[in-house]
């Protein structure tokens, strides 16, 4: 598979918009400094003491400095034109945003009271690493631009690693639960959707091939039977006792 990068004017629309929102972020950055990182990055203790729930997503497009915004910026660039036009582009805008805010609410949960600003977009990315993985799971990529690996081990790998890292180094300037949150929310949500897909085929093939002569035949039968152990075989009429002997003499026998 052809995995490389695109220019700009070539990005799908979504990927495009996030890519200049996630640069305008990182000017603002610059230009207020700490300031836009308490009003709008994620502060685990105003999200939850303060209720300043826009943070869950404004967090997203904020950077901490040029090789974090540029290390972002470019994995949302060799991702996105690779999954937008597959979801669509409105499915992969919700993908990417809820992937980030799951990735805050988790954060949240972790440290409630903390004070410390989280800002950058990598759990949405890691959301679209774990697309990328569910898309084309045996897609060849190399880790760190060095070892070649199918993109559904790296997807494990990185769990591993950013758990790993979570337990080890609870106080790094690293968010890793975060990395980790926007992962596995991403997977969550595409293993429900194709479960539901799956369910909702299934459904439409037995709408289609209508219900099965079996079930229903053994349905008829239970019910007569039933009809028998309350009223009586005098009860059942000339057809349904008929509808009996037929189903007896098919297993073997005769009721």
């Amino acid at each position: 598979m052809r995995f490389s990068p695109a220019p700009l004017r070539e990005l799908p629309p979504v990927t495009r918009a996030l890519a200049a929102l996630i640069f305008t972020g990182w000017l603002a950055e610059l230009a207020f400094g700490r300031g836009l990182n308490l009003c709008f990055g994620l502060v685990p203790s105003d999200f939850t003491g303060r209720l300043r729930l826009w943070q869950a997503v404004t967090y997203i497009f904020i950077h901490a400095d040029f090789w974090h915004f540029l290390f972002n910026a470019f994995m949302l660039w060799m991702l996105g034109r690779m999954i937008e036009p597959v979801m669509g582009s409105r499915k992969f805008l919700a993908y990417f945003l809820a992937c980030g805010a799951a990735a805050a609410l988790i954060t949240v949960a972790i440290d409630p009271g903390s004070f410390r600003p989280v800002i950058g977009a990598s759990g949405a990315i890691y959301g679209l690493l774990g697309a990328f993985a569910f898309l084309y799971p045996d897609a060849t990529v190399y880790f760190y631009f060095l070892f070649p690996m199918s993109a559904r081990s790296m997807a494990f790998l990185l769990g591993a690693v950013e758990f790993v890292m979570t337990i080890s180094r609870p106080g790094s300037g690293i968010s890793s639960v975060t990395h980790l949150g926007g992962l596995a929310a991403g997977l969550l949500w595409l293993w429900a959707e194709r479960r539901w897909r799956g369910r909702l085929l299934e459904r439409e093939r037995s709408a289609a091939t209508g219900p099965d002569p079996a079930a229903t035949e053994k349905a008829e039968v239970d019910r007569l039977l039933e009809k028998i152990s309350g009223k009586g075989q005098a009860s059942l009429s000339r057809s349904e006792v008929s509808r009996l002997d037929e189903y007896a003499r098919k297993k073997g026998g005769r009721a």
